[in-house]
């Protein structure tokens, strides 16, 4: 689990990717979700999922989480893919002179 905090991006960086702003509430709300889930249901935090009826609120609970971490791990992958276009274009614009 990750550490709940909001990690708001700089001004410099929300001018060229505005989406950052939102993306960063995003991420807070997925970290804080998955907290207030494992609290709610301790089987969840210690992988007993054994013997619960299909459909139990502790198995959606941990789709849920499953979702939201893959959701995290792309948004994060966005992050980088944002970082990279802004490194390149500053690499070319250097290139050329401007």
């Amino acid at each position: 689990m990750r550490h709940l905090h909001l990690r708001l991006p700089i001004p410099p960086l929300l001018e060229r990717s505005p989406e950052l702003a939102a993306l960063a509430i995003l991420e807070a709300a997925l970290s804080a979700s998955e907290a207030a889930l494992l609290a709610s249901y301790a089987e969840l935090y210690n992988g007993a999922l054994d013997g619960f009826p299909r459909g139990a609120s502790v198995l959606r609970a941990n789709t849920v989480i499953i979702h939201a971490r893959r959701l995290a791990a792309t948004l994060a992958t966005y992050r980088d893919s944002l970082e990279r276009d802004a490194r390149r274009e500053q690499r070319d614009r250097h290139r050329i002179g401007f």
